[in-house]
């Protein structure tokens, strides 16, 4: 029996109660969410049009709906009861009704459907990360600009302070993503310079009595040094500005290094050495004390103020950028969902009555306005705006997710409102439940992670940590010599730099091992890495042993040559003025033409100006370059950017030598290449923001791999591990022993009900000094220590999940030589005591790869083949075609139709849409009053005044239609449908290729006789002249509605809507009988 069985059957049960489940590490929670849904159908509490299944990321949603459906399956396969069974049966027919995606997905779906009360235009476009970080950037450049040009006295301010506005992106970018919360910007004056500028002086002329005179050259003492930079640059600053100052204080912030030796002349007196150092340290300590820190605290508090209330604008800017660009980035589409539904009860009531059931799966990585959104759809009716107060419907909110997993906190996932929804959910009647049985790991894994982690997780749940709650292994155990725990260990003999590609090597001839001795798969493996850092040496080293290998997460470009020279020939393209860039290019790999050459173009009197005229006379390799350059900017000026930079790949040969690197990847890299380009130039960026953009992503750890052949099942998969999460692998490396992550707070918010306010640090990103503070509030000391303890909680839920991937054996690596920059997997080591130590095989030769012919012969026959295989694919393989427009092209005797018909203003196409749609509504909804239809025909000619005038008549028809005997059997059916698509196959004769034929049939209803067919006619003609005309149109839905119901119906026929006429089925059918009549029943 499963450890934790009598919580699953309660979560298929109690199907009236709401539930927060806890599932740990391969327990099998999503499988548990789709069993409640299922069992829900078959219980009749549920229905499938008024569920909706949120989860975060798209494929996700796509295994979620996958599981429910075969859930659906099984249950229906061996369901006895006939009423059970029913639903189940339908549940299954209208799958499509059910909305499963993501919570963006999801808020997408609500303001589609309310645009108006939202506040959106109905045609919004969704941006995903790419695009939004794309248009951010944009609007914080147009901004600044835009500041700039108007002389703004804040951006003067900040100038003036030596604070570089590139500076300020990582902060715009935060204040961005949290724009539900505020930012309050202090009032803070600059210090007082006159008082801190005699508190230096003062400091200096106590330290200058006590150096020695000259200061040694060679001192290694850390005061001495210091203090000969300050004797310079105090001769040189300018006491009127805040930031010099700043600078000079700055650099005595901390104590330097006080080597006595150097302060006594090289005597050996310990004891005046002694009474120097302890002098020095009271000076400095006094000095630090009395002006720096005070100083330094204030003008960062002032810079903070001012960088708040620029990066708010920015903020405000870029918001009315998406705005007039009709687009909605993740964080819109949740703020104004969660709005919608605070502030009009009216709607939120629709809604709710719409979505009656939420499942959500993956909640630990939710953020406040994702659960506002959850509880307000779960309320009661009536309930107030607040969901932290509001009562939940009993049964409406199933909620799943892991907190030990909740690692997503630099994306605003908070786990204090995870905490807060669980409590809530317990508060109002709700069931909190614990899956702890693994179906994932061997016995061994699932012990092991529950000696370990107690060590990280606290016994009773924290603010900053969940509490711990092990595993219980479901899988017997295997054999012990390929499970469980080992160590990949790097000896210290290998210099710290080299220890990212000796462990890459390892691994690579591990696997290749495995899999060559038929012991495992190459699909079998998952490497994880902490950081994206060095996981391009990783691919390498798979690469170089012929594994086939999918990266995510793995700064993608940062060493990838073809995206490299593609971005610098769009950078050349862009601006045909920058010389720089042209010779970049001709220089590069594209063209490779010496420095010599290049010299001699320019010694013959041409310029590096990619426009410049040549003279038709002009030889030389440089000349033939440049023509071809300028042809390819030709290509940038009439083609859309995508298109060009596709035939550029193809001219330059980039995308096929990519193509024949091992694994394929160089090539999937420019593909992604011309996707970001494509992302960029959608948006509204130039070619030169689109060069710009993927110069900055060469730069980038932040942009992913793109594999070539996606979907491959039997590859290596390398990532990082926030990219992990969910995954799981048969053999699991915990890789690259020295890059991790050292804990630091930046941003902290602090909320109190429904406010949140934001406080963060800005930092220099940049060389010589990277990581100097430059601005914070005033308390940031205290909010930096709160978040701390958050941030470090987090790196211990990280372990988890990498210790928790693996379903047989977990491979950490691990450096002899120790220390390194907060090595990830050091938290680990003392519980690997004992651990057996991976066997890895030496270096082993591959065969030789076999080199292809490319003599002349060989790539004529290449050619050949390819031209055969493009025009074999190139040539349709089916056609399709509209009954309509078959009616049209062949009449009854099989020769086309000549167009007879009279056309008056009010007859044509754009009257006859108004009538269908005016039949159609008030068949399909009941609502046929001619108040209601005048409203519907006024929204549809909205744009349409030259329906406008006759509104009145088409209502005057659509009466008389309504009014006929054939719309009364209709309405009497017991089975009816309105604009009924079909499709159907048509085998072409004489080689020719099938068609497939398709058409809309206006009003199908099933009475005593058999299923009827109806076809309203707008034309202004006699009912026989129609009948003639469009009998091939009804033959054909006839014939084919009796192929797809297996007998023919007992009545087609046309519905002139002008006079009031029904043909007669046999007219049309080709049967004998009378051609038409007014009203005729059907025979």
């Amino acid at each position: 029996m499963i450890p934790d069985q009598a919580a699953r059957d309660l979560i298929r049960e109690r199907l009236d109660v709401n539930m927060l489940v806890e599932a740990g590490a391969g327990s099998g929670k999503t499988q548990s969410l789709a069993g409640r849904m299922a069992a829900g159908i078959a219980e009749g509490r549920y229905l499938v049009d008024h569920m909706a299944a949120v989860t975060f990321t798209r494929k996700a949603a796509a295994e979620l709906r996958g599981r429910f459906q075969l859930e659906l399956e099984n249950r229906l396969r061996t369901e006895q009861d006939p009423g059970r069974a029913g639903r189940l049966s339908g549940a299954l027919g209208h799958l499509e009704r059910l909305f499963a995606g993501t919570i963006h997905a999801f808020c997408a779906h609500l303001l589609r459907e309310r645009p108006v009360e939202a506040g959106v235009v109905p045609g919004f476009a969704e941006l995903d990360e790419t695009a939004e970080a794309e248009l951010l950037e944009r609007a914080w450049r147009e901004y600044l600009d835009r500041e700039r040009a108007q002389g703004s006295p804040l951006l003067q301010q900040l100038t003036d302070s030596d604070l570089a506005l590139h500076e300020l992106d990582e902060a715009f970018k935060d204040v961005c993503r949290h724009a539900d919360v505020d930012f309050p910007a202090p009032d803070g004056a600059a210090p007082d310079l006159a008082e801190a500028w005699a508190a230096l002086r003062a400091f200096w002329s106590k330290i200058e009595a006590r150096l020695p005179d000259p200061i040694p050259e060679e001192t290694t003492c850390g005061v001495q040094q210091r203090a000969r930079e300050l004797r310079g640059r105090l001769r040189v600053a300018d006491t009127s500005r805040h930031a010099a100052l700043a600078e000079l204080l700055a650099r005595w912030k901390t104590t330097p290094k006080i080597v006595q030796k150097w302060w006594t002349g090289g005597a050996s007196d310990r004891k005046a050495g002694q009474a120097i150092k302890a002098e020095l340290e009271r000076l400095i300590g006094d000095f630090q004390t009395t002006a720096v820190e005070s100083f330094l605290a204030a003008w960062r508090e002032h810079l903070y103020g001012l960088a708040v209330r620029l990066l708010v604008g920015g903020r405000a800017f870029a918001e009315e950028a998406r705005r007039r660009a009709d687009a909605l980035s993740y964080g819109d589409l949740l703020r104004i969902a969660a709005r919608l539904l605070r502030d009009r009860p009216e709607l939120r009531a629709a809604l709710q009555r719409k979505y009656r059931w939420l499942f959500v799966d993956e909640f630990q990585d939710t953020d406040p306005i994702q659960a506002e959104v959850f509880l307000l759809l779960a309320a009661e009716p009536g309930a107030g705006p607040d969901w932290t107060e509001a009562p939940l419907r009993p049964g409406a909110l199933f909620i799943v997710g892991d907190p030990k997993q909740s690692i997503y906190r630099f994306r605003r996932a908070d786990i204090d409102t995870y905490t807060r929804v669980k409590e809530r959910i317990q508060a109002t009647g709700g069931m909190g439940l614990e899956l702890t049985a693994s179906f994932r790991s061997v016995p061994v894994l699932c012990r092991w992670a529950n000696e370990v982690f107690p060590a990280f997780f606290p016994a009773e749940a924290t603010r900053e940590q969940p509490a711990f709650h092990g595993l219980d292994p479901v899988h017997p155990d295997k054999d012990k010599a390929s499970t469980g725990i080992r160590q990949l260990l790097i000896g210290d003999d290998i210099d710290r730099a080299l220890v990212p590609a000796a462990d890459a090597a390892s691994i690579a001839r591990f696997i290749r091992a495995e899999v060559d001795g038929g012991r495992r798969a190459f699909g079998d493996f998952l490497i994880l890495t902490r950081k994206k850092k060095n996981v391009p040496v990783y691919a390498r080293a798979l690469e170089a042993l012929r594994i086939p290998t999918e990266v995510s997460g793995g700064a993608a470009f940062v060493e990838s040559e073809g995206v490299a020279a593609l971005a610098g020939l769009l950078r050349a393209l862009a601006d045909p003025d920058d010389g720089v860039a042209l010779v970049g290019v001709l220089r590069g790999p594209l063209f490779g033409l010496s420095d010599p050459e290049l010299f001699e173009h320019r010694e013959a009197g041409h310029r590096f100006m990619l426009m410049a005229p040549l003279p038709d006379e002009a030889q030389g390799p440089v000349v033939g370059a440049l023509r071809a350059l300028q042809a390819m900017h030709r290509w940038t000026r009439i083609l859309p950017a995508p298109a060009a930079v596709e035939r550029l790949l193809e001219t330059t040969g980039l995308l096929a030598r990519g193509a024949a690197s091992p694994s394929g990847a160089e090539a999937g890299h420019l593909l992604h290449a011309v996707d970001r380009l494509r992302q960029v130039t959608e948006t509204g960026g130039s070619l030169a923001d689109a060069a710009r953009a993927l110069e900055e992503d060469l730069e980038s750890t932040d942009v992913d791999s793109v594999p070539l052949e996606p979907g491959r099942r039997d590859v290596v998969r390398l990532m990082n591990l926030h990219k992990a999460k969910g995954l799981e692998g048969t053999v699991v490396f915990l890789a690259n022993p020295l890059a991790g992550v050292k804990p630091r707070a930046v941003l902290r918010i602090v909320r109190d009900g429904a406010r949140a306010t934001g406080y963060f640090q800005i930092v220099r990103p940049d060389p010589p000094r990277p990581g100097t503070v430059l601005a914070q509030p005033a308390d940031w000391p205290a909010h930096a220590e709160a978040e701390i303890a958050y941030v470090e909680a987090e790196e211990h839920r990280l372990l988890y999940v990498a210790a928790t991937r693996a379903k047989e054996l977990l491979v950490i690596s691990r450096y002899a030589g120790g220390g390194g920059w907060s090595p990830p997997w050091e938290p680990l080591a003392s519980h690997l005591d004992g651990a057996p130590v991976l066997e890895v095989p030496g270096p082993t030769a591959l065969p030789a790869v076999a080199v292809p012919d490319l003599g002349l012969e060989a790539r004529e026959q290449a050619a050949t083949a390819r031209a055969t295989r493009q025009a074999r694919a190139s040539a349709p393989s089916w056609q399709v075609e509209s009954v309509t427009a078959t009616a049209h092209h062949a009449g009854p005797a099989g020769h086309p139709v000549q167009e007879s018909r009279t056309r008056e203003p009010d007859t044509g196409m754009q009257w006859g849409s108004l009538i269908h749609f005016l039949l159609e509504h008030a068949m399909r909804s009941g609502a046929r009053d001619r108040a209601h239809l005048e409203r519907l025909a006024s929204w549809y000619a909205f744009d349409k005044p030259e329906l406008r005038p006759v509104v009145p008549e088409a209502l005057d028809t659509v009466e008389r239609v309504m009014a006929a005997e054939f719309w009364q059997r209709a309405l009497a059916a017991e089975e009816r449908h309105v604009e009924v698509p079909f499709a159907a196959r048509i085998d072409g004769a004489g080689g020719t290729p099938p068609t497939i034929l398709h058409g809309v049939i206006d009003l199908a209803f099933r009475g005593p006789e058999g299923w009827e067919l109806i076809d309203y006619k707008t034309d202004q003609e006699h009912i026989a002249r129609l009948a003639d005309r469009y009998a091939p149109q009804v033959k054909a839905y006839a014939e084919h509605w009796g192929r797809l119901l297996g007998r023919p119906p007992a009545f087609a026929g046309l519905y002139a809507v002008r006079n009031g006429e029904l043909s007669t089925g046999a007219q049309l059918l080709g049967a004998p009988g009378p051609g038409c009549t007014s009203e005729a029943p059907p025979p």
